[in-house]
């Protein structure tokens, strides 16, 4: 049970465009409705965050639970900290989508998302890899990884708000002409394609929103692995906004399969950028991307909420 661990909470006050100090309170407010015995340390960038999980980790040993307050790139990076000594992981959402959250019916709000962990319960949630890297989200490379950062650089120049986001996907999908000639294994089944992007997803919730059928793999502990097909600029338009508007159900632009280990070749190139939970990295080539089922404790709510 949760609740007979202390609770060390890393946040960082850069996530979000929330106050710091305001979500500093309304944590401490969540935990102490209720009694339960927590700390809470700033961080102001990643290494800070890596460092403070660390030392935290050190302190208590198994007996805690540690809580990544922030966006994708702090839940993943102390998820991925937390996961090698299989400790109790807490989440409380600062990001823009915040999709691992919601898909366990975590609150998005600092004070409700702390007494859910106060009151919660243990879960172990499926996890995937690429190359060694955590992803619980996904991970990507091509059309989908250029995407992710030109909206970063837009969100740091403008705010982080959902219209920046929603402009900035426009603005790249009309500009990206690239297309990758990729050779693949999926569970052992060859296959060659060509393809502007390559998207790997674990979360249910994400891919449900898209009407995607591959969305039930990922419930049976599988990969959702999408492939573009290569289009002109007004089809990956046309393609954007029925996302948005009706989902991509059945769309011939895609090609999705499941998969619990995919391993990804590029003739001709020894490294590539991928996109992991938001965040770019260089990978050598080949990828392998696999999943780790049942892999990390999660503290969720009793009663979750809805998944919206």
């Amino acid at each position: 049970m949760s609740e007979a661990f202390p609770v060390t909470v890393i946040l960082n006050a850069g996530s979000g465009h929330s106050d710091a100090a305001d979500c500093e309170r309304e944590i401490h407010a969540g935990f102490d409705a209720v009694g339960r015995a927590h700390r809470i340390v700033m961080a102001e960038t990643a290494a800070e965050v890596e460092r403070q999980t660390r030392l935290a980790m050190a302190g208590q040993g198994k007996s805690q639970v540690i809580v990544a307050a922030g966006g994708d790139g702090t839940i993943n990076l102390v998820a991925g900290l937390v996961l090698a000594r299989d400790l109790p992981f807490g989440v409380i959402p600062l990001g823009t989508f915040n999709y691992f959250a919601r898909d366990l019916g975590i609150p998005l709000e600092p004070r409700a998302a702390a007494l859910a962990i106060a009151t919660g319960h243990l879960r172990r949630v499926h996890v995937a890899r690429v190359n060694g890297h955590l992803f619980l989200n996904n991970a990507s490379f091509g059309l989908y990884r250029e995407l992710l950062e030109q909206r970063e650089h837009d969100k740091q120049r403008f705010g982080r708000y959902k219209i920046v986001a929603v402009l900035s996907a426009l603005a790249t999908l009309w500009k990206f002409r690239q297309v990758y000639t990729l050779r693949m294994e999926l569970d052992g089944r060859l296959a060659t394609l060509s393809t502007p992007m390559l998207f790997f997803g674990i979360n249910s919730l994400q891919l449900e929103k898209l009407d995607l059928d591959v969305a039930r793999c990922t419930h049976a502990g599988q990969m959702a692995v999408i492939a573009l097909r290569p289009t002109s600029r007004w089809q990956l338009l046309g393609l954007a906004l029925k996302g948005v508007l009706q989902g991509l159900h059945d769309s011939p632009e895609l090609r999705c399969h499941g998969a619990s280990e995919v391993l990804v070749e590029q003739p001709g190139t020894r490294r590539t950028r991928v996109a992991v939970d938001g965040e770019s990295m260089d990978c050598s080539l080949p990828l392998r991307f696999e999943v780790q089922r049942d892999a990390l404790q999660v503290v969720v709510p009793r009663k979750p909420e809805a998944r919206e």
